[in-house]
């Protein structure tokens, strides 16, 4: 793995530049500065190859000028393949909500409390981590299940908000984790060389 450095950035803005009329052309050397500063900041802990095919990507899929928000996505999209839309996290959680109904209504039953919990356990545990970090645990599980169709409603916009933070959250630690992976590796490597 090779990082990206500080002298790819001007040649990403370049590729950007060279694709979009009057992109990120700035006639003071602050604002050029600025810009390319911000942009490896946000960018040098990931792959410079992975960055360069997520500018390719984004160049070829975006109508407008991307930004380093549509990069990052990007570079996300192609660490974490396996991860799923918004929408399909949402059309996953409104297909257990009727079981989960129909589960939580025996919770009113002391008889049923051992067996309805256990079944909303199974089904909780059956969700995508992704969209675990939204719904945080079996309670939240049921409350969502027991909302009216106007309060699913809200909430459906709550989710479509949080969630894009959400995974960036989870995303940005993964990725500072398989750096610190790599990056001890590449130590480890080093050290061995340097004993030889």
């Amino acid at each position: 793995m090779t990082n990206l450095k500080k002298e790819d950035i001007p040649v990403l803005l370049t590729l950007i530049r060279v694709n979009y009329d009057n992109a990120y052309s700035y006639e003071d050397d602050n604002e050029n500065k600025a810009l390319f500063d911000f942009w490896y900041e946000s960018l040098k802990n990931f792959d410079k190859n992975i960055v360069f095919q997520a500018v390719n990507n984004v160049i070829r899929n975006c109508e407008f000028t991307p930004r380093i928000a549509n990069i990052l996505q990007e570079v996300y999209v192609l660490l974490f393949p396996d991860s799923k839309t918004d929408d399909e996290l949402w059309a996953e959680l409104n297909s257990v909500l009727p079981r989960v109904y129909d589960l939580s209504r025996y919770l009113t039953y002391p008889q049923y409390v051992k067996w309805a919990n256990e079944k909303l356990e199974k089904v909780y545990s059956g969700l995508s981590e992704e969209l675990k970090l939204f719904v945080v645990n079996r309670s939240t599980l049921v409350d969502i299940a027991e909302m009216s169709p106007e309060s699913l409603q809200f909430e459906r916009t709550r989710f479509f908000k949080q969630m894009p933070v959400l995974k960036k959250h989870k995303n940005d630690k993964e990725a500072a984790q398989k750096f610190i992976e790599q990056t001890t590796k590449a130590q480890a490597l080093l050290q061995e060389k340097n004993k030889k």
